[in-house]
């Protein structure tokens, strides 16, 4: 049967000399991934991640992969795909929305959200928070959002996902510079958090207690590629 979809591209990859497998978090069907025959010279160019295209496809009832037969770019990016830093972030939350969402189901919130967050990067320079806001922002999505327990906290319970002032007890918890910094995170507005001044290393130590949180309430998060090449375009 033909369908036709709106989506986010996460990820491509050669399945042959001319064709791809790609995958998209679409408007209409959550997480999907097709079959694309050609598209290295039909649309190479264009499938940069994080662009939006409608996708026109067919898929037997009895298979996870569709059959992508039109597809036509819904995004024009001024900056992303010629800005290194922004270019590098696009490749960062592309990975982690990939790696994070793999519900089927329409979540109309989130495509909204990911729509609005796509554009303000492609539109904005302020880049060095950028990653550290939206990864904290898109917990909120996953049902794992840290909470503010007390006003100022010493302990990050990695395991509950609780910012506490006194130590917690038989848990995994994390106690260091970047404490404060999740709770200003999610006290602040996205204005103010951006145009922040943060150290680089610990900037990068905060990213990288992120990453594991992820870890610890992801399944299957494993390690994400595009993080190390994250690091390169802000030294």
């Amino acid at each position: 049967m033909r369908q036709l979809v709106e989506g986010i591209l996460l990820k491509r990859m050669a399945y042959s000399e001319t064709s791809l497998i790609t995958t998209f978090y679409t408007k209409q069907e959550g997480l999907q991934t097709f079959l694309f025959q050609g598209g290295k010279k039909k649309k190479g160019n264009s499938l940069q991640p994080l662009a939006r295209f409608e996708l026109a496809f067919f898929k037997r009832p009895d298979s996870e992969l569709g059959k992508i037969t039109t597809i036509q770019s819904l995004s024009s990016f001024q900056s992303i795909p010629f800005h290194p830093v922004k270019s590098g972030i696009a490749f960062f939350l592309a990975e982690l929305l990939e790696k994070c969402l793999r519900s089927v189901e329409s979540d109309r919130k989130l495509y909204a959200f990911l729509i609005e967050e796509i554009q303000f990067l492609d539109e904005n320079n302020f880049l060095a928070n950028y990653p550290i806001w939206f990864m904290i922002q898109f917990t909120s999505f996953l049902g794992i959002e840290p909470l503010l327990i007390d006003k100022e906290p010493r302990f990050f319970d990695v395991e509950e996902g609780e910012l506490l002032a006194n130590q917690p007890t038989g848990h995994i918890f994390i106690q260091d510079e970047t404490i404060p910094l999740i709770s200003f995170f999610l006290k602040n507005t996205k204005e103010i958090t951006l145009q922040t001044t943060i150290p680089k290393v610990l900037r990068k130590t905060l990213q990288e207690n992120l990453l594991d949180y992820y870890k610890r309430h992801v399944a299957g998060f494993g390690t994400l590629k595009s993080w190390q090449v994250l690091q390169e375009v802000f030294s």
